[in-house]
């Protein structure tokens, strides 16, 4: 099997298992530090389940919840979440922070059934001394949950370990994106979405190796040709969108989202104290679902949208959140001449039309 076949297959599966005989860490997105999983010897992973039906979660859960949300609520309440010895949710967004206290609330009433402890990573966005200062204890706490857990101290050598192993992921990262956002691409967005989102569901050093592979054959692709387009808006958590519009004849070459372009940002300083560098990483630089604050969010995007023939803002019907960006986003757009279109479900029609002017300047 070809190195990119091997990715998709794993970022499609998104198995909750042990690639290496470690008992297993959920997380529920990218701004949970990986680095101190890992070093404190679990195996991270991306809760990522696709239900149908959520009857656990909709029994506790508002209609406001995600449908992501739902599904992670509903797995960790189910037998299937056995194999996890516990959960680490951040508190950098909104939905987040509630699936914490919900999870939390289900254990106070009491059911008697064995689910995985649910741990709340309590990182602020918010920039200010302050929150910085409350960042970093709460990432030595998050340690000292950690070591209680597993029953030993994290040593300096394992973080150091750790450290370079997802920093060696990013670069791997860093490289397919630069096939994907180059002139002449020979990476779509499609393909990107799923080589690069892989990486939540495996050891770091194993994507590492593998998405250089992917990269190698890659390179032996003829470029792509199509308007080159910048999506933004409600994560994708699939690759559904950048296919249909792609089926139109463009190139998708940037993602403003935690699973594409924003997934691996800038390395993890291991020249200073680890537990430091570590949570600077998830307080300066990951990707949230909202990044903090708007300043940063918008220069990426300014800067993105400059370098692509137009931008498709994508809002899911329930996104209750990156709506209020949009008219600032939009103005922005509209004031350097850079076409864009707004979808709130997916338009064949409406985006094949987009496309069309595009291509015909």
């Amino acid at each position: 099997m070809s190195a990119v076949s091997t990715l998709t297959r794993i970022y499609a599966e998104r198995a909750i298992q042990s690639t290496a005989g470690s008992p297993l860490v959920g997380v529920t997105s990218n701004t949970v530090p990986w680095e101190l999983l890992q070093a404190a010897g679990f195996d991270p992973v991306l809760l990522s389940p696709r239900r149908v039906c959520t009857p656990l979660a909709d029994r506790y859960m508002e209609d406001v919840f995600s449908t992501r949300m739902k599904a992670i609520f509903d797995f960790l309440l189910s037998a299937e979440s056995a194999p996890l010895s516990a959960v680490v949710i951040p508190r950098t967004s909104e939905q987040e922070h509630k699936l914490y206290l919900y999870l939390r609330e289900v254990m106070r009433q009491g059911s008697g059934e064995r689910r995985p402890e649910p741990i709340l990573y309590n990182l602020l966005h918010a920039r200010s001394a302050e929150a910085h200062t409350y960042g970093l204890e709460r990432t030595h706490s998050l340690k000292r949950v950690l070591e209680q857990l597993t029953g030993r101290r994290i040593q300096p050598e394992a973080l150091s370990a750790a450290i370079a192993e997802g920093n060696a992921a990013r670069q791997a990262i860093r490289e397919l994106l630069q096939e994907q956002e180059c002139s002449a691409p020979r990476l779509s967005g499609t393909d990107a979405l799923a080589l690069i989102g892989a990486w939540y569901f495996m050891r770091r050093s194993e994507y590492a190796m593998v998405a250089r592979e992917a990269l190698r054959e890659i390179q032996t692709r003829p470029p792509l040709a199509g308007p080159r387009i910048l999506i933004k808006g409600s994560p994708q958590y699939t690759p559904d969108l950048c296919a249909a519009i792609e089926a139109h004849g463009a190139i998708v070459v940037a993602e403003d989202d935690w699973w594409g372009s924003r997934a691996a940002g800038s390395d993890i300083d291991a020249t200073g104290d680890p537990i430091q560098a570590i949570f600077e990483k998830y307080y300066f630089d990951a990707p949230s679902p909202r990044v903090f604050p708007s300043e940063v969010a918008d220069a990426w995007f300014h800067r993105k949208a400059r370098e692509v023939d137009g931008v498709i803002f994508y809002l899911s019907p329930e996104d209750d959140v990156l709506g209020w960006d949009y008219p600032r986003l939009r103005a922005f757009l509209d004031e350097h001449a850079i076409p864009h279109l707004m979808l709130r479900a997916e338009s064949p029609d409406e985006t094949g039309a987009f496309i069309e002017r595009l291509s015909h300047g």
